[in-house]
């Protein structure tokens, strides 16, 4: 994986304390179900408007911590310890692992959460859908936003070779942004060709890139067309703030690493042919 990337940058300011969820209560263990239950259905529905469901509690026992429980483990008929889980230290990270760390080690698990433990004390706990938060959308958009920003670059170099590459209906595009942004013609009335490149849609950047040879020679990342076109969807979704941020299903669990993964060897990639073209 690349250094020193925009999204290593990032992500490793970021902790996990930074987008956990805390602990809604801690239950005794000699407690019973039917005594905590309305407490944790009807009053954190009502009263928090928290989903009971999206909620876990510790659980001690003589005020020392050993175990968990999610609403779906409880039991009516049963005591809290005969509904919890004991914590193993495979279940645990640091509060200051960072952003990126806390992806790659959902790589290595098959549970669905982390619990968080930060001096002797834990925090919350997280989830694979709290690395959806706005924290690590960010830092892939600015990612993403630096992929683009260097395939402009790319198709700078001969932007009127580059539009050749592009289908009419392509350019069109382009054409109706340059002056919907109100940009200036040439005194001839002529579009002005770098603009009108800053016009196109990063899909279209990636496929001026395919399809110049020596781009592709030098950047091998680029031949994988399945991601390039992951790679805009997610750059567009995230662009937009009406999305949800539990809603994404291009940060599913199987893919997001390997796609962090591809998207840091492409900038590398690219940043390698750049340096080697400058002043060409």
């Amino acid at each position: 994986m690349a250094s020193n990337s925009h999204f290593q940058q990032l992500a490793h300011l970021i902790t996990v304390t930074d987008i956990c969820t805390p602990f809604w209560a801690t239950l005794e263990s000699r407690s019973l179900v039917k005594d905590v239950w309305e407490e944790w259905s009807l009053d954190l529905w009502i009263e928090r408007g928290l989903d009971p469901m999206e909620q876990m509690a510790l659980v001690t026992d003589d005020n020392k911590i050993i175990g968990w429980i999610g609403f779906d483990m409880l039991d009516n008929e049963k005591s809290i310890h005969d509904c919890m889980e004991l914590i193993t230290p495979a279940s645990i990270l640091s509060s200051d692992t960072s952003l990126l760390d806390s992806i790659a080690s959902f790589e290595t698990i098959s549970g669905p959460f982390f619990l968080i433990l930060q001096g002797n004390q834990f925090i919350g706990w997280l989830s694979y859908k709290d690395l959806h938060k706005q924290p690590l959308r960010l830092c892939l958009f600015s990612m993403l936003i630096n992929l683009e920003r260097m395939l402009l670059e790319v198709a700078l170099k001969n932007p009127k070779g580059s539009f050749q590459n592009l289908k009419e209906n392509r350019i069109k595009k382009a054409q109706e942004l340059y002056k919907f942004k109100n940009f200036n013609f040439t005194q001839s009335g002529d579009y002005y060709i770098s603009k009108l490149m800053e016009c196109t849609n990063m899909i279209d950047k990636f496929t001026i890139a395919q399809h110049t040879q020596n781009v592709v020679e030098m950047v091998p990342a680029l031949k994988n067309q399945h991601l390039c076109r992951k790679a805009e969807m997610l750059r567009n979704e995230i662009a937009h703030a009406s999305i949800e941020e539990h809603s994404s299903k291009l940060l599913n669990r199987d893919s997001l690493w390997p796609f962090i993964q591809w998207a840091e060897s492409l900038e590398e990639q690219l940043q390698n042919y750049l340096e080697s073209t400058r002043g060409y």
